[in-house]
């Protein structure tokens, strides 16, 4: 019987390791090869090594600039959602409040409902602010639309935390601030990590609202560059290829980076 259970298992972890790895050696081969070699075999490997589909993604469709605008916005949407996100959950998982159901209802709201129902009024609203084709009216956009579920997140997990510690610090003369600084931000450092990355990939590979809010070549981010290869008549697959696998090296360098408070994370919520 057990033997049976650990063959299932691995037979379920070798499917879906397939079906991760096979996209993406797909992906990776074909960012070497022309779309002529693609059409012809599209799982074999390139007749030559080659980096020309790199440089003619990164010079011609301008990547170094969507690269830059698309890594000013995940950046800065990272840190202001945790930003808003930390205060935030602190004091709704701390602090008795009448008004605190109808809040977390609030935040559940912005969960639940997507909020493309609303982009006219969003884009009345950008467009009010003067924000249109602008990176910090994406900036916005993505803080707004981040902030419910980075507080779901991390409010969860404040909770768990014991009040007795938060009192020690008290005594010691602590206040409010640092106690979210020295106290509770190191202990939900998982969770922190958790909101990080899924924050960035959602940010990272968004095109919806650059594609409705953003006009301009030199305020588009990379998934509006890739589009710059797919032509009504012609499409140059090779260099759409290599640009996606340049968008995707820095989400797998920040989850390296950050794999271990993501694994430590989920299996601390799993256990609670």
């Amino acid at each position: 019987m057990d033997r049976l259970r650990s063959l299932s298992t691995w037979t379920v972890l070798v499917a879906y390791s397939l079906l991760v790895l096979v996209p993406l050696y797909l992906m990776f081969v074909s960012s070497m090869k022309t779309t002529q070699e693609i059409y012809a075999a599209p799982l074999a490997l390139p007749s030559r090594l080659t980096l020309d589909n790199f440089v003619n993604a990164w010079q011609r469709a301008h990547f170094s600039t969507y690269f830059i605008n698309s890594a000013i916005v995940t950046v800065s949407s990272v840190v202001l959602t945790l930003l808003v996100s930390l205060p935030a959950s602190y004091a709704m998982s701390r602090y008795r409040m009448r008004w605190l159901a109808v809040v977390l209802v609030f935040f559940l709201l912005g969960l639940m409902l997507p909020v493309r129902l609303g982009v006219v009024r969003l884009f009345l609203l950008m467009r009010d602010l003067g924000q249109l084709d602008t990176l910090t009216g994406l900036i916005m956009i993505y803080v707004g639309v981040r902030i419910p579920f980075a507080i779901f997140v991390l409010a969860n997990f404040m909770r768990t935390i014991p009040r007795e510690m938060e009192e020690a610090a008290r005594i010691d003369g602590a206040n409010d601030v640092q106690i979210l600084r020295y106290v509770i931000a190191p202990l939900v450092s998982p969770a922190i990590a958790i909101v990080g990355i899924f924050t960035a990939i959602a940010v990272w590979n968004d095109f919806f609202f650059p594609l409705i809010f953003v006009f301009s070549d030199e305020n588009k981010t990379i998934p509006l560059g890739l589009a710059t290869f797919i032509g009504q008549y012609q499409s140059d697959w090779g260099a759409l290829f290599a640009g996606l696998t340049i968008s995707a090296l820095p989400l797998m360098f920040v989850y390296l980076l950050t794999s271990r408070q993501i694994r430590s994370g989920i299996s601390t919520g799993a256990v609670r």
